[in-house]
């Protein structure tokens, strides 16, 4: 199976599971619902691993791969628990073989890195304090920081200009599956864990280059704080 297949196949598998988690959490009852509150974290952070395949023109030819690793962090504030707004930040890199500039033949190493940046906003299905599974859409801005270094030629750097990404990702709580806390709020400084599969595009330009692409991550999600604003206000 190529690389494109894999990800469009799990891509497949994450939004059938986000329809099917939507559909399970509408289908609880309402006594399920606490009475009083939907307590929740305000402040988040998450960290991911995954493979980015960037839209950048002959990155195949020159990498041996469509694909680059990447990890990211972020950080969200939560206004409602279905709604946050947050930024991240990530770093993609592979290593090739370069072309000698003026005589179109294989040269010395290449090294690419790419630092992406976000700015979103994110909408989560969360319709129960302990829903097990949360899938969710997010929208924002993307730019990235670039470098390029082919043995025997100059580095190149440069900031893309302002473009812009969409994420679709599925949550699972943890802390329904820890006997600890059944469901509930853990007693340290971390209230919330999630693991999480994200699909996410970026498209940034730079000089005309597209720096964008495709990208599908693994990550865990912390929650930290509690919100406590009386249910029949959200």
């Amino acid at each position: 199976m190529t690389a494109a297949a894999r990800k469009y196949s799990a891509l497949g598998a994450l939004v059938a599971a986000s329809l099917c988690a939507c559909g399970a959490a509408t289908a609880q009852p309402s006594s399920d619902l606490p009475g009083a509150t939907f307590a929740a974290p305000r402040w988040s952070v998450a960290l991911a691993i995954g493979a980015l395949e960037p839209d950048l023109d002959s990155f195949e030819v020159f990498y041996g791969d469509d694909e680059m690793d990447s990890w990211a962090a972020s950080f969200a504030y939560a206004f409602r628990p279905w709604l946050e707004a947050g930024a991240e930040v990530g770093h993609a890199s592979a290593d090739g073989v370069g072309i000698l500039a003026g005589q179109g033949v294989p040269g010395g190493a290449v090294d690419y890195t790419l630092l992406p940046a976000h700015a979103f906003v994110k909408v989560r299905g969360l319709f129960n304090p302990r829903q097990l599974f949360v899938p969710y859409v997010g929208l924002g801005l993307a730019t990235a920081y670039y470098k390029e270094k082919i043995d025997g030629q100059a580095e190149r750097t440069g900031t893309s200009e302002l473009g812009a990404g969409v994420r679709v990702g599925l949550e699972v709580y943890l802390n329904r599956l820890d006997a600890d806390t059944h469901g509930g709020y853990g007693g340290g400084p971390v209230k919330q864990s999630y693991v999480y599969l994200e699909w996410q595009r970026f498209s940034t330009k730079q000089s005309g280059s597209e720096l964008g692409g495709d990208e599908l991550r693994l990550g865990l999600r912390l929650g930290f704080g509690r919100d406590t604003t009386p249910a029949g206000r959200r």
